[in-house]
């Protein structure tokens, strides 16, 4: 076999491995949001509040959700549970 040939086949091999490494840990970090949103509370920050208040009053529910996905990388899960708090609607 070739030097080349090996090479090649080698980095295949390691690509592989490293895409399964971060295929896993995907895997896990899905399972700890999983776990996170159904155990822990949302934090609340008063200026946050304030902030998703004024959203909520001046655009919308909707343009407060997309607000705080994009500003503070939430799920839409989180981030309407956040707003529905905030406005005092039931989050069930």
């Amino acid at each position: 076999m070739e030097l080349n040939t090996m090479f090649l086949i080698a980095s295949l091999l390691l690509n592989a491995f490293l895409i399964n490494v971060i295929a896993e840990q995907a895997k896990d970090v899905r399972a700890l949001r999983r776990k996170q949103i159904q155990s822990d509370p949302l934090i609340l920050d008063e200026a946050l509040a304030a902030i998703v208040k004024e959203k909520i009053d001046t655009h919308g529910v909707v343009t407060a959700v997309k607000f705080l996905r994009e500003t503070h990388d939430m799920s839409l899960l989180e981030a309407k549970r956040l707003v529905d708090r905030i406005t005092g609607r039931s989050t069930s």
